[in-house]
Parts: C-alpha cells; structure tokens; sequence
C-alpha cells in the first residue's frame, strides 16, 4: 500500500533496500521517531536563525516594516535540490536531512516572522496545533482505533489529486493575470478549505506511520531510519505551515 508522502512510498523503499543491500539491517520505528526528534530540533535552530535575521524598523507613524535577507531565495533554492536529491538518493539521507532540516527552518523563521508582524502569537498557536495534531494522529494510530486500509488510501489519493489540480489552476490563471486564490480570501469557503487542506495533512500521518513500520517489519537497512525521519519531517512541515495559514485567514475574517 503506497504512502502518499512523495519521499514515504514502497517504490523508493525496495530501491533503498536493494542498493543498501550490504547495509546493516535493523531499522526500527523508535529509532526513526528519535531521528525525527533529532531533525525536528535542528529545524527549530535554523528557524530561529531566521526568524533573527528578519529587520524590524518602526517608523515614526509607528509602523512596522520588516527587510528580508537577501539569502532567502538561494535558500528556498537549495532546499528543494536537497529534497528532491534526498528522495532519490535516500542512502543520502544522514547528511542531506539535517542539512535539509537547518536550511528549511531558516527559511520557514523568516516567512513565520512575517506572520507574526501581522498577527500578534499566531506562530506559537501554529506549533502547538502542530504537536497537538502529531500526538493525537500517532496516539490513534498506535492503538488502531484509525486503521489505514487500501480504501481509506485511495481516498486520500483522489483528495490529494484533487488539491493538486486546484493549485495547477490557479498557478496556470494567475500566469494570465485571472486572481484564482480565493481560497486565501477570509470568507467562509477560504476558510473551509484552508481547514481542509490541514485536514488532509493530518490524514497523511498515519500512512506515514504505517510505511515506517512496515519497513522497520521487512527488515529495511538502518540507514533508512534518516529516510523515514526526513518524510516524517515533510509532514509535519506541511501541517505546520497548512495550520499557519488557517489561523491567518481566520483572523483576517474575524477583523
């Protein structure tokens, strides 16, 4: 059963195993939720990083203009060469995901730091959800009250296709100057689907849970446990910056 997370899927497994076929066996699914851990705290040092080198100058009007650093874009540059490096060379994993893990937080401390200009403590309300989110997936998941079943997958497939293509169209309007990013604007049906595309990020944990214990099951190679923490890693990622944009477009609709 394939996971939807585009660096968790059987495919890159078998070739991860087969290329790491000398390898020492023995990854475990403890051992990847440490790694994640592991990852998730170097996030954390390149976030606030970024979130340092945003400049805030108040004007005598008493607003607020904050400065980019100029390394921003070659950072958003470098983090999807790693990305897509990393889940095709998953042996790579060790070093690219903490690499990965530093220069993508630097980039999500600057972009979290704007948010924060405009709305007072919703970075922190963001993280919590996050981690609130994380826990009760992995709790349900643990004790299979939520089983992931082919069908609940291929739901998940159609779901994700779905969002795929509205963010097709919209970049293919936006490319002939037709505003098609009415899901940002702070009405009901922006709201709703920001609430879903948080949703759809929740749901891809437990399949992410299921591909890390089922690899852990078939004897995958240790190194592994890298690979399986960097996708882990993407979810939570996407969730928190799916929740991030939901709380932002609600409080613009509550003024």
């Amino acid at each position: 059963m394939a996971a939807q997370n585009p660096a968790l899927n059987d495919t890159t497994f078998d070739k991860a195993v087969a290329a790491s076929a000398t390898s020492p066996r023995g990854m475990s699914v403890v051992g990847t939720y440490l790694l994640t851990f592991g990852l998730l705290i170097l996030l954390v040092v390149g976030a606030a990083f970024g979130w340092d080198q945003v400049d805030v100058i108040t004007t005598a009007s008493g607003q607020q203009i904050a400065t980019t650093p100029s390394w921003v874009w070659l950072a958003v540059f470098v983090v999807f060469i790693l990305a897509m490096f990393t889940i095709f060379n998953p042996g790579t994993a060790p070093i690219t995901a903490p690499l990965y893990a530093l220069i993508e937080g630097a980039v999500l401390g600057v972009v979290s730091k704007y948010y924060e200009l405009d709305y007072d403590g919703i970075v922190a309300q963001a993280v919590v959800a996050t981690v609130a989110i994380f826990l009760a997936m992995l709790i349900l998941y643990m004790t299979r009250i939520f089983k992931v079943t082919r069908g609940f997958v291929l739901g998940l497939v159609a779901a994700m296709f779905a969002l795929s293509l509205l963010w097709f169209t919209a970049w293919m309007m936006s490319i002939f100057g037709v505003d098609f990013s009415f899901w940002n604007d702070p009405s009901p049906w922006g709201i709703a689907i920001s609430g879903a595309i948080v949703l759809l990020g929740a749901l891809n944990l437990p399949v992410d849970f299921d591909y890390i214990e089922r690899a852990a099951e078939r004897g995958a190679p240790r190194i592994m446990m890298w690979y399986g923490a960097f996708g882990l890693l993407l979810s939570l990622i996407w969730i928190y910056i799916s929740v991030r944009r939901f709380l932002g477009c609600a409080r613009r609709a509550g003024g």
